[in-house]
């Protein structure tokens, strides 16, 4: 939680306004990120938002490389990938957020140390008569697209810094962690920066309205280099680009995602979890006469509109078991794995 106090700290508060106005030098900026990162000088925060929310911040030609903060801020903090903790502020594990309507622009991150000169982009769409489609990206992200959405993203990250994707439309995106290589979604103006988590973003053409909403944890964002503000959970970000100032609120973030609580979405789980799932789902019983075959894992997804019938038949084709339903009660038989 912030630490908040009666009086403020005049050198932090001037140190926030150079910061959200793009004028701090690397050094500040890592002490800043600090700051978020320990949770610390929350009221210095929210007046510098106050004091520059009126104002039009003017980008200049110096680059925040994020990725390249992020990683200094753990070195000196002497954090070991393999053992670190998320970091609390910008994004940490289980935030989910929303951002809806939005014109759509192909943007080009500012800093990709290590790329390759050419690299291979896959455009995933589904087709609008099969409605919504579930894929998982190069790094173990999942994700769900909405009906008339598609997804740009590389054949691979490695050699890169960050992990970098381009949305138009809506998806649901549930982020592999890696602290080390920041995720970032483009979805026109707006750039959203996490570090494996969960969250919903919509961006669709006809739509130039933007808005975000925190489901969990804590999210800062952004327009090019000016920060818009950081917000948690259950509150909720409205920008146009004719508002110089955008509307924040409370909201409850359960309303906002709604659209794909639908789908079963079987991402590494064993048989004995899928069977669990699809009783849930289709309110049926199960009885499993080897329990052998509970271990099996896979990973599979089915939308809303799988019938049981086709939800067995493609669980028995990848499990190798017998998958009957008889009387309300899926029978499930096989060797095992």
């Amino acid at each position: 939680m912030l630490k908040t106090r009666k009086n403020l700290d005049a050198s932090v508060k001037q140190l926030f306004l150079n910061f959200i106005s793009n004028q701090c030098t690397n050094e500040e900026k890592v002490q800043v990120l600090a700051y978020i990162n320990a949770g610390s000088y929350a009221d210095e925060w929210e007046a510098a938002m106050k004091e520059t929310e009126y104002l039009k911040v003017t980008v200049t030609n110096h680059t925040f490389d994020q990725a390249a903060l992020y990683k200094k801020i753990r070195l000196q903090a002497g954090i070991v990938k393999n053992n670190s903790r998320p970091l609390k502020w910008l994004a940490v594990a289980a935030t989910s957020l929303l951002l809806c309507g939005i014109s759509f622009y192909m943007l080009k991150p500012a800093v990709r140390i290590g790329q390759p000169l050419a690299v291979k982009t896959n455009t995933v769409k589904p087709p609008q008569q099969s409605g919504r489609k579930w894929i998982k990206l190069p790094d173990g992200t999942s994700v769900q697209l909405n009906n008339n959405s598609h997804l740009d993203y590389p054949d691979s990250f490695a050699g890169k810094t960050t992990r970098e994707v381009t949305l138009s439309g809506e998806a649901y995106f549930d982020v592999k962690h890696d602290a080390a290589h920041p995720f970032i979604i483009h979805t026109g103006k707006i750039t959203t920066t996490v570090l494996g988590t969960a969250f919903d973003i919509s961006a669709y053409k006809a739509n130039a309205k933007v808005t975000v909403t925190v489901s969990r944890g804590r999210v800062l964002v952004q327009e090019a280099d000016r920060t818009l503000a950081i917000l948690t959970r259950n509150q909720q970000l409205r920008w146009t680009p004719d508002l110089s100032v955008p509307s924040k609120q409370e909201i409850d973030a359960s309303t906002v995602t709604t659209w794909k609580d639908n789908d079963l979405i079987m991402d590494d789980i064993t048989l004995a979890e899928a069977a669990g799932m699809v009783a849930k789902r289709y309110g049926v019983n199960i009885l499993f006469k080897n329990d052998k075959v509970k271990a099996c894992r896979f990973t599979a997804a089915f939308l809303n509109r799988n019938g049981i019938g086709q939800v067995l038949s493609v669980l028995s084709d990848i499990t190798g078991a017998k998958l009957e339903l008889k009387n309300g009660v899926v029978i499930i038989d096989g060797p095992g794995c």
